[in-house]
């Protein structure tokens, strides 16, 4: 869970150099060492550095034109790269094998997928989560870390906080995934790329249907129907010219779909009038959209 040693050295090379020059810029902070060494630079003194830093991307693009620790081409390029950070408050919400996932504390929150530096984040942050932090995450080497400075703030969250962040958690992994990098692609992703990421999304959501029918008190093999009927028009939604996951669904597709299909259609429609509804009761679909599938017969109105 955190970046290889090596890579370690060399981000602290380039950030203390674009601290350094900051500093220089703003005359910041007294007495900055050349060459930092550990619990040599006041974490109050760095922090007030980076805020000035991240606040005017001026510094860092003069940095870059005058490259004044004479960093090679490719230094330079993750200096630029850092124009894509994402900055505000996180909960730091579980230690996986490969990273640390930060969920960010905002409406359709996105959840990030964060290596450590020098040491693993269950370390910094300790085991019990969630944390709140805020925080800059920066893209590395194609892998997200942070910018070495966390500040935590001193809340402890009770049952409804956490299942909120489940929920979110939740929704992110069907809506996206865990974002495991912050870089822009070199090129568009393949229509085959594409149905790959859309897939795993697409399996994630149908098994939490099936659990949703099997809660329903439906038999076995009735919950197999319903659920291969969904997985066949999932595909038909992957095999469009721009493949879309399940979870964007619209009345439109389901119109489209049961006119093409013909026998069959009246069976596929029960089982896509659970599934908008499952979506629907669960939080997936908003009830703007879940009122467009009246027409067709897959939704009435009604609470959650």
């Amino acid at each position: 869970m955190i970046l290889l040693p090596a890579q370690t050295e060399h981000f602290y090379k380039i950030w203390w150099a674009l601290l350094s020059y900051t500093n220089a810029q703003r005359h910041l902070v007294p007495d900055l060492p050349a060459q930092p060494t550990q619990g040599s630079v006041e974490p109050a003194k760095a922090l007030k550095i980076r805020e000035a830093l991240w606040a005017d991307d001026s510094i860092r693009e003069s940095f870059i034109a005058e490259n004044p620790s004479r960093l090679s081409l490719a230094d330079l390029d993750i200096v630029a790269s850092w124009q894509y950070r994402v900055a505000g408050n996180f909960f730091v919400f579980r230690h996986l094998k490969k990273y640390t996932v930060f969920l960010q504390d905002s409406p359709s929150a996105r959840a990030y997928g964060v290596l450590g530096l020098t040491s693993p984040l269950e370390q910094i942050v300790g085991p019990y989560l969630p944390v709140l932090v805020q925080a800059v995450l920066i893209p590395f080497e194609d892998q997200i870390t942070y910018d070495s400075l966390l500040a935590p703030y001193r809340i402890t969250f009770g049952g409804g906080i956490k299942r909120r962040l489940n929920e979110t958690y939740r929704e992110a992994q069907e809506r996206e995934g865990i974002i495991t990098t912050l870089l822009p692609p070199a090129q568009p992703p393949t229509a085959d790329e594409m149905k790959e990421s859309h897939q795993d999304r697409n399996t994630k959501l149908l098994r939490e249907f099936q659990k949703g029918l099997y809660k329903s008190g439906l038999s076995p093999k009735m919950v197999e129907q319903h659920v291969g009927n969904i997985e066949t028009f999932a595909n038909s939604l992957l095999g469009q010219d721009l493949p879309r996951p399940l979870i964007e669904i619209t009345a439109a597709d389901v119109d489209h779909y049961l006119g093409s299909i013909g026998t069959g259609a009246d069976d596929a429609q029960v089982s896509l009038k659970r599934f908008v509804r499952f979506l629907y009761d669960s939080g997936r679909m908003e009830a703007e959209t879940a009122r467009s599938f009246q027409d067709l017969g897959l939704f009435r109105r009604g609470r959650r």
